[in-house]
């Protein structure tokens, strides 16, 4: 089996910052369970992403009697080339599927999908909002949960195949928005959906933000933030400041230190800023 952490080789310093927390006293804490009821995070064998004009897909599948609270998806077995990256990572109905990129010139790597599982919560909504992405151009949507609901996660899907279209920035707007922006360098319009996973606010809600990082390229940058202490990873993102073609996601999902982990990678020389978002819950 695939071990996650291997995409994950340097944490950023965390500056964790609660934007929505269940309210409770600290005996209610004590006794309140550290995971959703039937909470289990489940990953792919690694998937090979030969170098081709077209990108390859994966999906992973939530148990009986459980659905997607979130996914995600990255580059497996260290870091992602130039040109590696991914095009789509969304909830589909019991799954987590994702679509990912490889038009550089490395053969035998990989990637893997992931699909974070638990029961279905109260006011279980996957709401969704889509945009026109034009070719060569760059798009952004933003999906907003229902009224009495909260963000879980959320994630962004293309109508391209094609490994010139890329997501360029994927995380949460605060607990009630999810905002996702794509490049689209194929010579055809496409369409870029937006998802938020939502649900009544579950017990130590938590959206917990790693200081942010600059970096210049042509880099690669791998991090990760960690969920506080008796809550569980249910979801998270990143931030790129001032999105640009040039600046791709190699990887963006959870690790099995309970923290949301990143992969950037740039060829712009130009600084970028990253701040990544993990979401949490008990």
């Amino acid at each position: 089996m695939w071990n996650p952490t291997r995409s994950a080789v340097a944490v950023m310093a965390l500056g964790a910052v609660v934007i929505v927390a269940a309210a409770g006293t600290s005996a209610a804490a004590a006794t309140t369970p550290t995971k959703p009821p039937g909470y289990k995070r489940v990953f792919t064998d690694p998937i090979p992403i030969p170098s081709s004009q077209f990108d390859f897909g994966g999906e992973a599948t939530c148990p009986v009697g459980t659905v997607p609270w979130g996914g995600g998806a990255g580059f497996s077995g260290g870091f992602a080339g130039h040109g590696e990256n991914i095009n789509s990572s969304a909830p589909a109905g019991s799954s987590w599927r994702a679509r990912y990129n490889n038009s550089g010139p490395t053969l035998g790597d990989h990637f893997a999908v992931e699909a974070i599982c638990a029961k279905q919560p109260v006011g279980y909504t996957v709401a969704f909002s889509t945009a026109d992405n034009p070719a060569h151009s760059q798009s952004a949507a933003v999906a907003t949960c229902p009224t009495g609901t909260v963000l879980l996660s959320g994630g962004g899907q293309s109508t391209a195949d094609t490994a010139d279209v890329q997501q360029l920035s994927a995380f949460p707007l605060g607990p009630h928005r999810f905002k996702v922006v794509m490049w689209n360098g194929s010579n055809g319009d496409q369409r870029l959906s937006a998802f938020a996973v939502c649900g009544k606010q579950p017990p130590r809600y938590s959206i917990t933000n790693s200081t942010s990082t600059d970096l210049g390229g042509p880099a690669d940058d791998s991090g990760g933030v960690v969920c506080p202490a008796g809550s569980a990873i249910i979801g998270g993102g990143i931030h790129i400041t001032n999105p640009r073609p040039l600046v791709t996601l190699g990887a963006s999902f959870s690790s099995s230190g309970n923290q949301w982990v990143s992969e950037v990678v740039t060829d712009d020389p130009a600084q970028t800023t990253i701040t990544i978002s993990a979401i949490c819950a008990a």
